[in-house]
């Protein structure tokens, strides 16, 4: 007598999270410790793109299914910790600069943030288009004077500097007096970047990350595909630098001139 093997079992599940729901997905592993991806390609039907993978598992090559990796609310995140630093430190306005590096125009809305809080706010883009209602807006809301240039140099000298997707080998970009915040994390070892950022959210939402799964990528894509949007309400309260975790006011005292006792 002979028995079929039968493929490890692969279930799925709307799981409540805040105000929205995700799909989780579970998948046991067979006698031969393999996952059944066929079946979690099939349980995740249009989201195989975009699924949150505990760390250690890879999917097979060919499998077309692929890891989460989401900007938005990183993204989001960066912009309140930036606003919200400027306005702890509240530094006189007609001192400070403030230089967004964004060469592919991702976040053309970045800029009217900051005009309230600096006199001189320069965008350092190759996509000038992109920037032309920012530009607008500026004038007419605030009487202030957009600059938008492709000159990475522009970025000396600034309190701030705001780039989105970091930098790329050979970019000309000057160290500004205070941080570099970013929203992508491969600048993450340079001195005095800000790469991370971790938002303030109900312990109930920050302990149903999945086992094995990064709790910001779990709240990012909660964030970005569950339309969760609470969880960007606040600005974040730590922030990752060098290797450390420090909160926004003691990146606020640095902005301010403040011996906080660390390398940043």
């Amino acid at each position: 007598m002979s028995f079929r093997r039968r493929p490890p079992v692969v279930k799925s599940e709307l799981v409540t999270a805040g105000s929205g729901r995700y799909l989780k997905i579970t998948a046991d592993k067979g006698r031969n410790g393999q996952i059944d991806w066929v079946g979690v390609r099939k349980a995740a039907g249009r989201e195989t793109s975009r699924l949150l993978i505990p760390r250690g598992i890879i999917p097979p090559s060919g499998s077309r299914i692929a890891a989460f990796r989401g900007v938005e609310l990183a993204r989001q995140l960066m912009t309140s910790a930036a606003v919200e630093l400027l306005k702890i430190v509240a530094i006189n306005p007609r001192l400070v600069k403030i230089a967004i590096y964004d060469p592919r125009g991702v976040m053309p809305e970045l800029p009217i943030q900051f005009i309230p809080y600096a006199s001189d706010v320069r965008v350092i883009t190759n996509r000038f288009d992109r920037y032309k209602a920012q530009q607008f807006m500026a004038m007419q809301q605030f009487g202030a004077v957009l600059s938008v240039t492709d000159d990475p140099a522009e970025t000396g000298g600034s309190l701030l500097l705001i780039a989105p997707e970091g930098f790329s080998k050979g970019d000309n970009i000057l160290m500004p007096r205070g941080w570099i915040m970013t929203a992508d994390s491969p600048v993450e070892h340079k001195k005095g970047v800000i790469y991370r950022y971790l938002p303030k959210v109900s312990h109930g939402l920050l302990s149903s990350t999945p086992l094995g799964c990064d709790a910001v990528q779990f709240l990012s894509g909660l964030y970005e595909l569950s339309g969760i949007r609470e969880i960007a309400v606040r600005p974040p309260e730590f922030l990752q630098t060098s290797g450390h975790t420090i909160t926004l006011k003691d990146a606020a005292w640095r902005l301010a001139g403040l011996d906080i006792g660390i390398s940043v």
